[in-house]
């Protein structure tokens, strides 16, 4: 299972973001990879992208594991924050029934 975590927040609060994000807690074993990628996005300051992989039966535990994550970094202003699930390919091609 694939999730695709997006965050918004204020340039002046990049400081305060990354010094959360260093503390964050240690990841759980079925969190299988966390990658973080940030780009400028103009009047909406910093947008980031982080793809998390997650082993499939445990996609409800790793939901509420990075909901309460990310709640801890609702308290810097302008923050927001959305998730999504995601498919790979062989996924896809199943919906599409294709072999």
């Amino acid at each position: 299972m694939i999730f695709m975590l997006t965050a918004w927040y204020p340039y002046p609060k990049t400081k305060d973001v990354v010094k959360k994000t260093i503390s964050t807690p240690q990841l759980p074993d079925y969190i299988k990879k966390w990658q973080i990628f940030g780009t400028a996005d103009g009047n909406n300051g910093m947008k980031v992208y982080n793809l998390i992989m997650v082993e499939k039966d445990k996609a409800d535990e790793a939901l509420i594991f990075i909901s309460k994550l990310q709640s801890e970094f609702t308290d810097i202003d302008g923050y927001v924050w959305k998730i999504e699930p995601c498919m790979g390919v062989q996924d896809a091609l199943k919906v599409l029934e294709i072999d």
